[in-house]
């Protein structure tokens, strides 16, 4: 959500450019699993969907397929789905583009920019044209770049008009699609109370 508009923290563009801020959330370290161990859990011979299929037996035991992974699923009876939601997600940041008040802020915010001195034509795209140094480093061209975008944001309202738009069109998916949306809601949540009550079994 901070990047759905392209930058916007005058304080991040300011110290990092147009990258991103190192993560400073800790994060559970996911546990080292052998080969054996990805086999069984997935049966594949990798992590990744597309990696070959593993053997369907491990030390004399039947694995189970799609590994003990899909036969914890399978128990549970549901998976947490978002697709709906991400679909229209990007949906609403895909038609909210295509409004004439967004359209009109981003062409001022464009002129801003041309102002500074940097021929952009919308937020999407400034990061393909952001002067980089060799060494790979954010640069105090880059930093100057980010800075004046930002401010451009400002001065123009761009934000602010890009959202209103955005929550406008996802209010209307959210009538539109308020059955489907409701289903979900109690398809995860039945998901979730499935899982809680595996671990507790």
């Amino acid at each position: 959500m901070p990047r759905r508009y392209g930058l916007s923290d005058p304080a991040a563009a300011a110290k990092y450019g147009y990258e991103l801020p190192p993560d400073t959330t800790k994060h559970p370290q996911a546990p080292k699993l052998s080969a054996a161990a990805v086999a069984v859990l997935t049966g594949r011979k990798g992590l990744t969907p597309r990696a070959a299929k593993a053997p369907s037996s491990y030390r004399g035991q039947k694995v189970p397929e799609g590994g003990c992974q899909q036969e914890a699923f399978d128990k549970i009876g549901a998976r947490i789905d978002f697709t709906l939601v991400s679909h229209l997600d990007h949906d609403s940041l895909v038609k909210s583009q295509e409004e004439p008040r967004v359209r009109k802020a981003i062409k001022t915010w464009s002129t801003c920019m041309k102002t500074e001195g940097y021929a952009v034509a919308d937020p999407y795209t400034a990061f393909d044209l952001v002067p980089r140094d060799d060494s790979g480093a954010v640069s105090q061209r880059e930093i100057a770049m980010a800075t004046a975008d930002v401010e451009c944001k400002k001065k123009t309202d761009l934000i602010a008009i890009w959202y209103g738009v955005d929550a406008s069109i996802q209010k209307q998916q959210v009538e539109q699609n308020q059955l489907a949306l409701q289903q979900l809601k109690e398809k995860n949540t039945r998901a979730v109370k499935a899982a809680e009550a595996a671990l507790r079994g």
